[in-house]
């Protein structure tokens, strides 16, 4: 085997030897065809676990899928066998008995796989029509998790059609000609790519790898596209919402979005054979109480449109990048946004239940395509850098006799880090939040912290409060006694965890999972006897900390920030810097003599 092969594969859980995606594009009256091909050979017990059973999902009211797939055992005697293939409703639609949808999945499995053996999957998906407008994209990407031996990339056009391709990452091969059968052909080649980490605080493997995207239509064309099928078409011809609607729903744009989050369920067997494609007006939506995330945004266009204001939908994509040029298919979820007077841009998700925000941080950075009737180019949620906070204030004294601090705690949350804590505590029983938050606050057994308010309202305030005690360091020398203040390392269990995966510097990109600045404020009283030595204050770009003496109290202020959520490679390095300070004890131990 090549030294280079050998020095891919070693820390891959599987090899791609083949990588391949070929397109035919003829046009909507002769529809499309996509062909991958995949040669790959597991190398580990998680390898075979992942490729043992692999699955494709397709909607049968639009297109078919044909799958050729088999396995060669390595070891002598067993030859090769052909896959198990099987199709159910996609797992999504189970919960809610919402079998009628088209959305299907087909299971593949390699029945006795082995590390070692190879695996050759060739699916064909042959597409009689798009949904909702003729708008085609596809992106190939040409790395993984998994190291990838060869790869390529072709498309075979009429050459009446107009092309819009782009390359993201580098290292294709590029080829462009007129073949015999007279089609144009494109064609990208790409050599050995290394594996791509799947680790914690790394963007997903999609998001970095080089790819190639052919399209039929630039963004703006796209976005009027959409606007007529998934907006104007909804709202022709419906009434406006009349006054005990608007009076039950408000006339601002939260009260709007939190009224349709919280009286509209997702799931729903009214979503006919293609749920969120399938245009419904917001009388239906209403009438069954229930609809997808583009059923909800166009109720509370409707809304919103009723109390006065000039809504336009956006969609993007949780899932993969969207630009540079989407298609009908490009996109996961759809949301709705306002042009403020100031010039700034509000953003209202009627299917975000726990943030207290227009939309969950999670999109923060991401690509969107705004919806309207001339047609718009796609834009970035913002990702601001502020605003995001946990609080935590402590006031207490030492226990005598003893390495504890009993205190009296309390939190207050904002931005990304009420999110996080309002989904934690959500899907936690009552009468389990108590100790969830003892261990979240690192309060040692039997600490008594509670909250306060619905942690599942976004619209209700919710805080933290009680009486903990927590250890610190002490050791006493002579006529000395050396103590080490606890910190948000010991303290905040989120950002201790965070800050540990920052530490390694194994990579240059880092996707801040959930963004936000702990500050932390310790008053203790009831100090060891002696003449305290404090440590020198520390002020980093993303790390803070001081410890003071007021008057008979002693003061300790920490501040650690995790922000933005894409952070570029000075900000990443300043992450890191902070991570390290933060876990130091130097900065933290006082000397009483």
């Amino acid at each position: 085997m090549p030294l280079f092969l050998l020095l891919l594969l070693s820390s891959a859980d599987a090899v791609y030897l083949q990588h391949t995606a070929a397109v035919e594009l003829f046009g909507p009256d002769s529809g499309y065809t996509e062909t991958t091909r995949e040669v790959m050979i597991p190398l580990t017990a998680r390898g075979v676990r992942r490729y043992g059973t692999i699955s494709t999902t397709y909607r049968n009211t639009w297109e078919t899928v044909e799958i050729d797939a088999r396995i060669a055992h390595w070891r002598p005697g067993r030859g090769d066998s052909e896959a198990e293939i099987h199709e159910e409703p996609h797992s999504s639609l189970l919960p809610g008995g919402m079998l009628e949808s088209s959305l299907r999945e087909v299971y593949i499995s390699f029945p006795g796989i082995e590390i070692g053996d190879t695996i050759k999957v060739e699916i064909t998906r042959r597409i009689r029509r798009l949904p909702l407008g003729d708008f085609y994209s596809f992106t190939y990407y040409s790395s993984s998790r998994d190291s990838i031996h060869q790869g390529s990339f072709s498309v075979a056009a009429d050459p009446g059609i107009e092309l819009h391709t782009a390359t993201s990452g580098g290292g294709f091969l590029f080829r462009d000609y007129t073949g015999a059968d007279g089609l144009r052909h494109l064609a990208w080649e790409s050599g050995p790519r290394v594996p791509i980490p799947l680790l914690p605080f790394s963007p997903d493997p999609v998001f970095q790898s080089p790819r190639v995207t052919v399209a039929s239509h630039l963004p703006d064309q796209v976005s009027s596209g959409l606007y007529r099928s998934l907006v104007e078409e909804c709202l022709h011809g419906v009434p406006g919402p009349g006054d005990s609607l608007m009076e039950a729903a408000g006339n601002e744009p939260s009260e709007l979005r939190s009224w349709v989050a919280a009286g509209i369920e997702y799931l729903s067997g009214e979503w006919g054979s293609d749920p969120g494609y399938t245009p419904r007006s917001p009388i239906e939506t209403l009438n069954d109480r229930a609809g997808v995330c583009r059923d909800r945004a166009v109720l509370l266009i409707w809304l919103l449109r009723g109390a006065g204001l000039e809504p336009f939908a956006v969609l993007s994509s949780y899932s993969a990048p969207v630009g540079p040029y989407p298609g009908s298919r490009s996109f996961d979820h759809m949301l709705v946004a306002i042009e403020e007077s100031d010039g700034d841009t509000l953003f209202l998700d009627p299917t975000n239940l726990l943030s207290p925000d227009g939309y969950t941080y999670t999109l923060r950075g991401r690509e969107y395509l705004p919806l309207t009737p001339e047609g718009a180019p796609l834009a970035r949620f913002p990702d601001p850098s502020g605003g995001d906070t946990l609080e935590i204030e402590i006031e207490g004294g030492f226990v005598p006799g003893s390495a504890v601090i009993r205190g009296r705690i309390s939190v207050e949350f904002s931005g990304a880090a009420e999110e996080l804590f309002r989904s934690m505590l959500s899907s936690v029983d009552v009468s389990g939040r108590e100790e969830l938050l003892r261990r979240l606050f690192r309060a040692l057994p039997g600490s008594t912290i509670s909250l306060s308010g619905d942690p599942a309202s976004p619209g209700e305030d919710m805080g933290v409060c009680g009486t903990a005690e927590w250890e610190y360091g002490m050791l006493r020398t002579g006529d000395s006694t050396v103590i080490i203040l606890p910190g948000l390392s010991g303290i905040d269990l989120v950002g201790s965890r965070a800050t540990a995966y920052l530490l390694p510097p194994f990579r240059e990109r880092v996707f801040v999972e959930t963004p936000y600045a702990a500050r932390m404020r310790i008053s203790l009283v009831d100090l060891p006897s002696g003449t305290p030595s404090l440590p020198d204050p520390v002020q980093m770009d993303n790390y803070s900390l001081r410890v003071e003496l007021e008057g008979d109290t002693l003061v300790l202020c920490e501040c650690m920030s995790l922000l933005p959520s894409h952070p570029d490679q000075p900000q990443t390095l300043a992450l890191r810097e902070g991570a390290l300070a933060c876990i130091s004890s130097s900065h933290r131990t006082v000397t009483f003599r």
